[in-house]
């Protein structure tokens, strides 16, 4: 019997209507056949414990039948969402996988070009061929292969599938395989793909996108359906420091499509929704989709699963960590991720299944909440003052002439005279002998050469702000990008088959998911991993 999956009240979808049936699924005696990856865009390792109280679906099942990870960390310096994703599907660091951000300035002989992370001008959207605004995606900038490359060298038979809201999620996660991979398109309300993974849409997707995504953006109002009980859990459901507060309509529920939106046409209207939970609802349901399209785990060979749900990640961006929006949003992520687990026991069988769980990046708490607490030493910084000072900077130093690397060491050792910034690295420190400080660690597996992800990468320099301070387009919100804790903790978290609960303090870092993952379904890796199976090692 196919599960129906529950759009948070405001329409019920049977995912068995759009897909042809398959059998029962039978208890596995073999081991797991099944490997599913769950990353949490921006959940940040902390709001687990923050709102453990306010969890009753799958974030609750994994605490008490899982095993967690819980000082599990990023660790690179540039802890944005492409770099997160790639990491934990690799299991090295940037430095080697050449994802180094969302974006950076690519060098290409003697000039700088702007190049997005998974941006292929030779593998555009299918449909969108002849679209200048909506540019090719693939996995060509990946250097290194991932968990779905592995799963399909052990076996060419296996199905690996890779689904997110976001295009720089799905498709790290993917790796270099030529898997199914979708990502959404929020202006149209619909999951989409590229000519580097095939030629056509299957009718399973166009089917998907004709009944399904229209009911799931079709309401107009975001309700507050969090319990009473647990709402006091996070801040005052109002502060000027939200980002809707900046003529974007109220910070308070319920949030109306037609207040906070700068026009009232459907693409609008669609991006409105799709920045809210109902994103990874369309997501679940895909994925749930995809686990009857494919009989994945039911098949002989073991396949792969990855699911990135990206609502957390907007949701933090406008209201911050602790705010109702992202409350309300993550016991929604804790009912979707235990309909999911239901749906893998019904459908691939209890003990057929093993599941790993992170984020890709934490997140900076607003300094005006941290102020309001009595931390009076974090600020906001505006993003264009900040630069300019550091190219004012740069432009000093470089009057005086010198080499690339005397520039770059003069340049450091200006900005932290001048209290710029906390703490100012060369490249020269980063890559050759013992790195200064734990930082410079982090700074060097976020670094690789010729592309430059700071302002002043170009010129052989990387810089970091004094901790809880917030460098930011906006008077409101906040972001993520630091290496400090909030940024880097993220969680570490595996349930299903051989699993035991229990938990560990010990080291643990988002490199060492892929090969754990790996670990626990047989499947071979490359021997020269930054990461390590850490599970019973």
């Amino acid at each position: 019997m196919k599960l129906r999956f529950n759009l948070n009240g405001y329409a019920t979808f049977s995912i068995a209507l759009l897909l042809t049936a398959s059998g029962a699924a039978a208890q596995n005696t073999e081991g797991p056949s099944l490997v599913v990856m769950v990353v949490v865009d921006q959940l940040r390792g902390d709001l687990i414990d923050h709102y453990e109280d306010a969890f009753s679906g799958g974030l609750r099942r994994m605490l008490d039948q899982g095993y967690r990870f819980t000082s599990a960390a990023h660790a690179h310096a540039r802890t944005h969402t492409a770099a997160g994703h790639a990491t934990l599907a690799t299991g090295v660091f940037p430095s080697r996988s050449g994802i180094v951000g969302n974006s950076w300035s690519l060098l290409s002989g003697d000039t700088w070009r702007s190049e997005y992370a998974v941006e292929d001008l030779e593998s555009p959207i299918l449909g969108f061929e002849r679209e200048r605004s909506l540019p090719g995606r693939s996995p060509e900038n990946l250097l290194r292969t991932g968990l779905a490359d592995w799963v399909r060298a052990a076996d060419d038979g296996a199905r690996t599938v890779s689904i997110s809201s976001k295009d720089r999620s799905a498709i790290p996660l993917a790796g270099k395989t030529r898997s199914d991979v979708y990502w959404l398109l929020p202006q149209l309300a619909r999951f989409v793909t590229s000519s580097y993974y095939t030629d056509r849409y299957p009718d399973w997707i166009i089917r998907f996108n004709q009944q399904v995504m229209p009911g799931i953006a079709s309401d107009a109002v975001w309700q507050n359906d969090t319990p009473q009980g647990v709402r006091s859990l996070a801040r005052d459901d109002d502060a000027l420091y939200e980002k809707a507060n900046e003529g974007r309509g109220g910070a308070t529920f319920p949030h109306r499509s037609a207040d906070e939106t700068r026009d009232d046409g459907f693409q609008a209207h669609n991006q409105w929704v799709l920045r809210q939970s109902r994103a990874d609802d369309a997501v679940v349901a895909l994925a749930q989709a995809a686990i009857d399209e494919f009989d994945l785990g039911r098949r002989g060979s073991v396949d792969y699963l990855a699911v990135a749900l990206s609502a957390t990640d907007y949701v933090g961006h406008d209201f911050g960590p602790f705010s109702q929006e992202q409350l309300a949003n993550l016991v929604n992520v804790d009912r979707i991720l235990g309909e999911l687990l239901d749906y893998l026991d019904a459908e691939v069988g209890e003990g057929a299944w093993v599941l790993g769980l992170s984020g890709d990046h934490g997140v900076v708490t607003m300094p005006e909440y941290e102020q309001a607490r009595g931390n009076a030493d974090v600020k906001r910084i505006p993003t264009r003052a900040a630069t300019r000072e550091l190219i004012a900077a740069y432009r000093v130093e470089a009057a005086e002439g010198g080499s690339f690397d005397e520039l770059a060491e003069r340049l450091a050792r200006s900005l932290e005279a001048a209290g710029t910034v906390e703490r100012a690295y060369t490249h020269l420190e980063l890559t050759q002998g013992e790195p200064s400080d734990s930082f410079a660690v982090l700074f060097r597996n976020s670094h690789y050469p010729g592309r430059a992800h700071h302002t002043l990468s170009r010129y052989g320099v990387e810089v970091r702000y004094p901790e809880g301070d917030l460098v930011h387009p906006r008077s409101a919100g906040t972001t993520h990008g630091t290496p400090y804790w909030y940024d880097r903790h993220v969680p570490f978290m595996l349930l299903g088959a051989g699993i035991e609960n229990g938990s560990s303090d010990a080291a643990a870092y988002t490199v060492d998911m892929a090969p754990t993952l790996a670990a626990l379904v047989g499947v071979s890796v490359p021997t020269d991993l930054d990461g390590r199976a850490i599970y019973r090692e």
